[in-house]
């Protein structure tokens, strides 16, 4: 069997007219960066101009009598020299193999939908069989042009699940870790830190670890939690409020230390904060920031804190500066 590499696939498919509008965009561009690519192209267009294709008749039903059929002799027409043909035919055969491959083969391949939160942005958006999902700052989402059909999404970071039930198609959120999957509830998973989170608010949901493969269920208030290091596995209840208020867009802080805040702080508003001050690290912090932006939730932190904040390049902050009494 002659192999086929990638390059080779998309001109098949470019030139078979087989690639949405998106992805014939990304092959030309391609095309203008890659020149090995382009000079496979631009023999496969060769091809296609100048190959007999009206000979493939709809009896050949295999790649042995494509072969076959198509290495008997024939007359040059456009071709000159007996290497260039040599080459030609060979070419001409591997095409004749790629497009019996995507039109016989597999004839309802589909593309995926991709959905991004850009930094400091809660992403809410609806899925065809019509969940809801929020996404959190940074977060993104992958799932199939026919998820009406079989509902699975993939997760990279935080997002939460309102599902609409269908008892005879589960959905199934995957991460790199674990599947979640559900007929109809209300959920949060994080899979952004090393203790990934799996909050149930309503309904059912079967957790699914990969690497152990056990299989824990989770009813209403329970969170499951994995630790991405150690391997351990904790269920626990937890505070719905606490947990979900991201989604609302409310950065909840309860009474923790900065130091120890930051991840959750700079994740909310896509920023970088940095601590100068051992002092500062170690203060606590308790508040609702609800809709603040960036400008007025520093302004909060400066009086609470009482302390300054500088920023230094795009997007980077210190808090360097403490003032005592």
């Amino acid at each position: 069997m002659l192999n086929v590499n990638q390059k080779e696939k998309k001109c098949v498919r470019y030139l078979a007219n087989e690639m949405s509008k998106a992805e014939r965009s990304v092959f030309e561009i391609e095309l203008s960066l890659d020149d090995d690519l382009f000079a496979v192209f631009e023999n496969f267009k060769t091809v296609w101009i100048n190959y007999p294709n009206s000979k493939l008749t709809k009896t050949t039903t295999s790649f042995g009598q494509i072969i076959k059929k198509h290495n008997k002799p024939v007359k040059e027409k456009s071709v000159k020299g007996s290497l260039n043909y040599k080459v030609l035919l060979s070419t001409a055969l591997l095409f004749v193999f790629c497009t019996f491959f995507y039109f016989v083969t597999i004839p309802n391949s589909h593309y995926y939908n991709h959905k991004t939160a850009s930094k400091g942005e809660r992403l809410t958006f609806t899925l065809p069989d019509s969940s809801t999902v929020i996404l959190n700052s940074g977060s993104e989402v992958k799932y199939s042009s026919d998820f009406g059909k079989q509902r699975d999404i993939w997760l990279k970071g935080e997002a939460f699940f309102k599902v609409t039930k269908n008892i005879n198609s589960p959905f199934t959120v995957h991460t790199n870790d674990f599947d979640v999957k559900v007929l109809g509830t209300e959920f949060n998973v994080n899979g952004s830190a090393i203790n990934q989170t799996i909050s149930l608010s309503k309904g059912k949901v079967n957790v699914l670890l990969k690497e152990s493969k056990d299989e824990i269920n989770l009813l209403p208030n329970e969170e499951l939690v994995w630790n991405a290091k150690t391997k351990c596995v904790i269920k626990r209840n937890f505070n719905v409020n606490k947990i979900l208020a991201w989604k609302d867009n409310i950065l909840l802080l309860d009474d923790v230390k900065i130091e120890d805040a930051l991840p959750k702080i700079n994740q909310f508003y896509g920023v970088n904060f940095v601590i100068k001050d051992d002092v500062i690290a170690n203060m606590h912090i308790k508040g609702a920031f609800k809709n603040q932006s960036i400008d007025d939730f520093i302004t909060s932190l400066e009086f609470i804190l009482d302390v300054s904040i500088t920023k230094t390049i795009q997007n980077n902050f210190e808090i360097a500066k403490y003032h005592e009494h």
